[in-house]
């Protein structure tokens, strides 16, 4: 009884520390890619030439997340790409 009740508490603390570290590279990764979708162009409302780079990143995460339903990574990107879209339309105004 004893070793059992040992064993619960060091499978908690485990779980408790990969929590964590899921955490902390999630962050990580919202962080990277937050910087990577800054350095992309996006050419306007109006503008028909040109390539707009936060549209086409945001149609290939919607193929990818149709390949491979329910990976957090997808619905990360969305979050991503929907605030980086929403802060350049207030920095315009």
């Amino acid at each position: 009884m004893v070793n059992e009740a040992a064993t619960v508490v060091f499978n908690y603390n485990l779980t408790q520390t990969d929590t964590s570290t899921k955490d902390t590279e999630e962050g990580d990764f919202r962080e990277r890619y937050t910087v990577e979708l800054r350095k992309k162009r996006q050419c306007g409302l109006n503008n028909y030439y040109g390539v707009d780079e936060l549209l086409e990143e945001r149609k290939q995460v919607n193929q990818q997340q149709m390949k491979t339903p329910g990976r957090r990574g997808e619905v990360i990107k969305h979050e991503e790409i929907s605030k980086e879209m929403s802060r350049r339309l207030l920095s315009r105004g």
